[in-house]
């Protein structure tokens, strides 16, 4: 399934098809929710003054798309999806997956969330509920992100497997944080990587920014 959106004010619009979730939430959903201008077509797009369609369907040919046929195509075959993205945060949008090698850093991160007002959910758990099918994380009791904590480097071979189930699962939802100071893995030095530290304020800060930078609708701790 792909989106198609259309941003619209008095007689000129833009429109984008064939978006997936990710590029969907990065480049309209996330922005839009916090009143930032849109770069859609040849111009920039204050929400406020705007309205904002968003279709959820199959993926539009070149054909399909050609001859400016290609938003009334999307409306024969998509739902208007726009009220259900916009809306706010469920309760599985709170929840964040931990993958850690040791109980240790588990409780660790797990305080830190709880102190974010997020609620940990173990990752095992989690990875079940996205295997089910029509599991994605996004509805009933499934998981909005993924906290993948990285101990020692390299890290064991089991928890590299898991890690990349995650990224594959949640895509940039996954985010990786990391306990000392050691380069990342070389299997994720193509992501950016928190660094934490056990009683350290700010730990508690760039967790939280790592989050919303990823999505999350969480508020910046105190101080």
């Amino acid at each position: 399934m792909a989106f198609h959106v259309q941003i619209s004010r008095s007689f000129h619009h833009a429109r984008e098809f064939n978006l997936s979730e990710e590029q969907l939430r990065q480049t309209i959903i996330d922005p839009w929710r916090r009143g930032e201008r849109i770069e859609l077509g040849d111009r920039e797009w204050e929400p406020r003054d705007c309205d904002l369609l968003i279709l959820e369907g199959p993926e539009l040919s070149m054909p399909e798309l050609g001859i400016g046929q290609g938003w009334g195509n999307a409306e024969k075959s998509a739902e208007n999806v726009t009220r259900k993205l916009l809306a706010g945060p469920t309760e599985a949008s709170r929840k964040v997956a931990v993958l850690a090698e040791t109980l240790t850093a588990q409780l660790s991160v797990t305080t830190l969330l709880d102190r974010l007002g997020l609620t940990p959910v173990d990752w095992a758990v989690a990875r079940s509920q996205i295997a089910s099918p029509g599991g994605d994380g996004r509805n009933g009791d499934g998981v909005g992100f993924a906290l993948l904590v990285i101990e020692e480097v390299p890290p064991s071979g089991t928890w590299l497997f898991e890690a990349g189930l995650a990224i594959g699962a949640l895509g940039n939802r996954a985010i990786a944080a990391q306990f000392g100071s050691e380069d990342p893995p070389t299997e994720l030095q193509r992501f950016e990587v928190i660094r934490l530290a056990p009683d350290d304020a700010s730990s508690l800060r760039a967790l939280s920014e790592g989050l919303r930078r990823a999505g999350c609708d969480i508020q910046p701790p105190p101080g």
